[in-house]
């Protein structure tokens, strides 16, 4: 329960907790204090983040912090992008490159 308190707390509904559970029942074996809680304050604070791309993609919970969210994130900002939570953790860490190089490319043609 202290998981769906937890997301209750975030300003979740219970349907939508349900309907997050149900897309990623992985998020009910995550420690509240080491993994929920860390990811969101760095997805609200440093990222921008709102509810509602958690909504959208609540798998978001389930990737590394450290190893996956942080790099990923600093990459988009240094270089000005901004994608989809799904797009960005989703992909490999090659398709990933590959976006991001596709992304700049675009930026620096447009200029």
């Amino acid at each position: 329960m202290s998981k769906i308190e937890f997301l209750m707390g975030l300003g979740f509904e219970f349907a939508e907790v349900k309907n997050m559970v149900v897309r990623a029942p992985g998020i009910l074996t995550l420690s509240v204090e080491r993994n929920m809680e860390p990811k969101f304050e760095y997805f609200v604070r440093e990222m921008k983040g709102d509810l509602g791309e958690l909504k959208k993609f609540p798998q978001f919970f389930s990737f590394s912090l450290e190893r996956k969210i942080k790099p990923r994130h600093r990459m988009l900002v240094e270089y000005g992008l901004k994608m989809p939570l799904s797009r960005m953790l989703k992909d490999n860490d090659g398709e990933f490159s590959s976006r991001l190089f596709e992304m700049r490319l675009r930026m620096v043609e447009e200029s």
